[in-house]
C-alpha cells in the first residue's frame, strides 16, 4: 500500500477528536485490540494506520480487510487462507490475511458485517492467535494485533443476536469514536488547505485555496460522506478551476442542490414550470432558487453569487411567488444599489 498515515498528519481542532487521538496514541503502544466506531468517510482507516505506525509493530505489515466486500466463504478464505480443493475455484494453497499480518496489524474494516461462521473463527484467532485455513486440519499460528472498525451499532447487533457478544468484548479493549465532519466543522478550513495541496501535487497546479463564498458553503454543508466527500470535492475543484482559488461555480456540477420549491406540479398561471420548462424565465427561476439553497436563504450572499442587486433579486422573487420573497410592504434593502460582480468575473 502507499505511504502510511501518522498521528501528526491527522488534522483537527475539535475537542472530541483530540481526545480520540490521545486515547489512540496511548493504546498504540500497548498490545491491545482497538475498536473504532464512525460513519463512512470519517477516516477510520487512517486512524488504524496511525495506531500501527506508532506501535511496537510498526516494522511489521499493516494488512487491511474490508469485511463487506466478500461473501461468507470468500471472507473466511481471505482471512484464514485455504488449501487446494477447499472449494471450486481453489486451484492452489493460499495464505490468508491473518497469516500475512504475522508480527504486524490486521485492520478489519466494517467488522459488523462479518458472518457468524467467520466470527467464531475470528474469536479463536484473536484469543489464541491460531486458526485452520479453509479445507485444512492443520493449525496455523500468527502473532497479530487486531484493529477493527464499523459504522454499525455493534451493541445493538449483539442484543439482536447477529454479532457474538464474546467477540465484541474481546475486540473492544479500547474503544474509539471518530466524530462525523458535521460535528467538527472547525476542522474544515485546515482540511481544505491540506486537500488543495494534495490536488496541486496530483494535477500539477498552484491553487491557493478556496474563496470566501466557497468556504461559507463548505462550512454549512452537512457532509453525509464526511471527510472523504470533502476531499473528493476539493480535488475536483482544484482540477476544474482556471483561477488561483476554487470558486463555488467550479464545484457546481458536484454539489447536490435538490429540486427547487416549484417543481411544475400545479404551477400558477404565469409562474415558471418544472425542470423540463426551458424558457428563460423558468431557467432563471430554478437557478436563483438553487443559489438561495446554497446560501441557506442568505440574500446578501445570493446577490454576490448572482451578480445582481438586492432590489432586483426581490423583484424576481415576488414575480415568481417564491417562498424567499419579501413579505408585503417590506422595503427592499439597499434600494438603488449597484449590482455586485460574481466571483468568477474579472
Amino acid at each position: 500500500m502507499g505511504e502510511m498515515t501518522t498521528f501528526d498528519r491527522i488534522v483537527t481542532r475539535n475537542e472530541e477528536m483530540h481526545e480520540c487521538l490521545q486515547i489512540a496514541q496511548t493504546a498504540a503502544m500497548a498490545d491491545v485490540t482497538v475498536l473504532i466506531f464512525g460513519e463512512n468517510g470519517t477516516g477510520k482507516n487512517l486512524l488504524a494506520q496511525a495506531i500501527h505506525t506508532a506501535s511496537r509493530r510498526r516494522s511489521g505489515p499493516f494488512i487491511p480487510v474490508n469485511c463487506t466486500a466478500l461473501t461468507e466463504t470468500l471472507l473466511e478464505s481471505e482471512l484464514f487462507g485455504h488449501v487446494r480443493g477447499a472449494f471450486t475455484s481453489a486451484d492452489r494453497d493460499r495464505r490468508g490475511k491473518f497469516e500475512l499480518a504475522d508480527g504486524g496489524t490486521l485492520f478489519l474494516d466494517e467488522i459488523g458485517d462479518m458472518s457468524a461462521s467467520a466470527q467464531a473463527k475470528m474469536l479463536r484467532a484473536v484469543e489464541e492467535k491460531e486458526f485452520e485455513p479453509v479445507g485444512s486440519e492443520k493449525t496455523v499460528h500468527a502473532d497479530v494485533r487486531i484493529v477493527a472498525a464499523t459504522n454499525r451499532d455493534l451493541p445493538g447487533l449483539v442484543k439482536g443476536g447477529t454479532f457474538r457478544e464474546d467477540l465484541y468484548y474481546r475486540l473492544n479493549e479500547v474503544v474509539l469514536r471518530v466524530p462525523p465532519l458535521r460535528e467538527r466543522r472547525e476542522d474544515i478550513p485546515e482540511l481544505v488547505r491540506v486537500f488543495v495541496e494534495e490536488g496541486n501535487r496530483k494535477f500539477g497546479k498552484s491553487v491557493r485555496g478556496a474563496s470566501n463564498v466557497t468556504m461559507d458553503y463548505l462550512l454549512r454543508h452537512e457532509w453525509p460522506g464526511n471527510v472523504r466527500e470533502l476531499r473528493s470535492l476539493i480535488h475536483y475543484g482544484v482540477l476544474m478551476t482556471r483561477r488561483d482559488v476554487v470558486w463555488l461555480e467550479d464545484l457546481s456540477w458536484r454539489i447536490h442542490l435538490g429540486r427547487p420549491p416549484h417543481d411544475g406540479a400545479g404551477a400558477a398561471p404565469g409562474s415558471p414550470g418544472g425542470e423540463d420548462d426551458l424558457s428563460l424565465d423558468s431557467v432563471d427561476h430554478r437557478h436563483v432558487e438553487r443559489v438561495l439553497t446554497i446560501t441557506t436563504g442568505n440574500k446578501k450572499r445570493a446577490c454576490e453569487l448572482l451578480g445582481i442587486s438586492r432590489p432586483t433579486l426581490n423583484r424576481m422573487l415576488r414575480r415568481w411567488g417564491s417562498p424567499h420573497a419579501p413579505s408585503a410592504g417590506e422595503p427592499d434593502e439597499g434600494e438603488g444599489e449597484e449590482p455586485v460582480p460574481t466571483e468568477g468575473r474579472s
